[in-house]
């Protein structure tokens, strides 16, 4: 009997046509290893780092199980990388977000709190793998080698913009986010005790809400009220939110 190639894609999944790819990239028919990042991407959401086998990413594929070890070295490498693609789409859904937001204070803030609560629910299982990094050392060892400094950069970025959106929402005026953080700009919103209390806050709550919302508080799961009253409760938290701040 002949030997499947490396990378015959003749018994791939068919849904996983131009459509679908372009749901992850502009690109209707991205590389292969692109494939096995959003693949892996749509996996681990559903069931969770420590239940994703990659097998089932290249059975969908159509390409054999070695092709995992061919383009990223391991399965923790394969999760390592697809941990940080994963965040940059996250930070660049919170400012695609916040860009088509009417250009008002309030409602550039809302927009950012509004999308953090939809992407952490679209996470899914990636919670885990960049909030509590100890659920899956090794490949947050990986992670914490390869992209410290890139996802820090992400990290920073976002929390600075948001630093403006907080100012911007206190003075009632519009700014531009800076393409990247300077010194200087760092500097000058650090230097602003009140406006870095108010912004740590915001961005607290906001992450305690995403969780919530996003069904992985174990204690209040399948309460019937507050699956009733999930969308009121949420938007009293959000007017508070911005009370508060």
């Amino acid at each position: 009997m002949a030997r499947r190639r490396l990378t015959d894609t003749s018994h791939a999944d068919a849904s996983l046509n131009d459509e679908y790819w372009l749901r992850f990239s502009d690109e209707p028919q991205p590389s292969m290893r692109d494939k096995i990042i959003y693949l892996t991407f749509e996996e681990v959401a559903k069931v969770g780092p420590s239940l994703f086998n990659a097998s089932s990413v290249c059975d969908r594929l159509g390409i054999t199980h070695p092709m995992v070890n061919h383009y990223f070295g391991s399965r923790d490498e394969l999760l390592a990388e697809t941990a940080y693609v994963v965040y940059v789409r996250y930070i660049g859904q919170l400012w695609e977000a916040v860009e088509r937001a009417p250009k008002e204070p309030r409602a550039r803030v809302e927009a950012w709190i509004r999308q953090q609560i939809d992407g952490t629910e679209e996470l899914g299982g990636w919670g885990g793998v960049l909030n509590y990094p100890t659920a899956v050392a090794n490949v947050s060892q990986i992670i914490e080698r390869k992209y410290r400094d890139l996802i820090r950069e992400r990290f920073e970025t976002n929390l600075m913009g948001l630093a403006l959106l907080v100012s911007d929402f206190h003075s009632g005026s519009v700014s531009d986010r800076p393409p990247t953080v300077t010194p200087e700009f760092r500097e000058a919103l650090l230097s602003n005790r009140e406006l870095v209390l108010a912004t740590s806050a915001l961005s607290w709550a906001t992450q305690g809400i995403s969780v919530w919302n996003s069904g992985r508080h174990l204690p209040s799961a399948g309460i019937p009220e507050i699956a009733e009253w999930r969308d009121e409760l949420i938007e009293a938290y959000i007017d508070r939110i911005l009370q508060a701040i």
